[in-house]
């Protein structure tokens, strides 16, 4: 084939799409676009799909029989970053280097054990909290007093400020890690 030929477009059908999913794509199209072309829409998905270079597939190990030691030698610089790192998350120097290659490998930011024991604990008071006002919602509804004072809401309202705290903690570090 010549470049001419090579270079003119031809049509592309899809076949199986519904009206409603039809609808939907034109939508879309519209809000990214300006058009409700459904064409244009998988013109450019298809072409990013082009131009994003294919990642390889993880590699598939099979699961390890038993925990395998590593000894990495590192200079001093890097150890001692590991060391304050360890310190930082409460883990151990093992702790930080296993998250820094799973994150690697995995492509996303381990959270540290402590990180994770902090989330769980803080979800679980949440799940406490939401079990006193269903409590409370439920004795209102059946028309019962459910007495609340100023201070037990001032309480509860420092209860959830200090989650909120401990959550935005770990969050804000686990974003400064992926930022480098």
């Amino acid at each position: 084939m010549d470049n001419d030929s090579q270079n003119k477009s031809r049509p592309v059908r899809v076949f199986g799409l519904s009206i409603t999913e039809l609808e939907a794509l034109r939508e879309l199209a519209l809000k990214r676009y300006g058009k409700p072309s459904v064409s244009l829409l998988a013109k450019k998905l298809l072409q990013a799909q082009l131009e994003t270079p294919e990642e390889p597939d993880a590699v598939k190990l099979p699961p390890p029989k038993c925990r395998r030691r590593i000894t990495v030698r590192l200079p001093d610089k890097d150890r001692a970053y590991l060391e304050a790192a360890a310190e930082l998350r409460r883990g151990t120097i093992n702790d930080v280097a296993r998250d820094i290659i799973q994150s690697h490998i995995y492509r996303h930011p381990m959270l540290s054990a402590y990180e994770a024991d902090t989330l769980y604990q803080s979800n679980y008071q949440l799940l406490l909290i939401g079990r006193n006002i269903n409590q409370i919602a439920r004795h209102l509804n059946a028309g019962e007093n459910a007495s609340l004072n100023s201070r037990q809401i001032t309480e509860l309202k420092k209860f959830i400020d200090a989650h909120i705290a401990k959550v935005n903690h770990v969050l804000q570090a686990n974003r400064r890690r992926m930022r480098g």
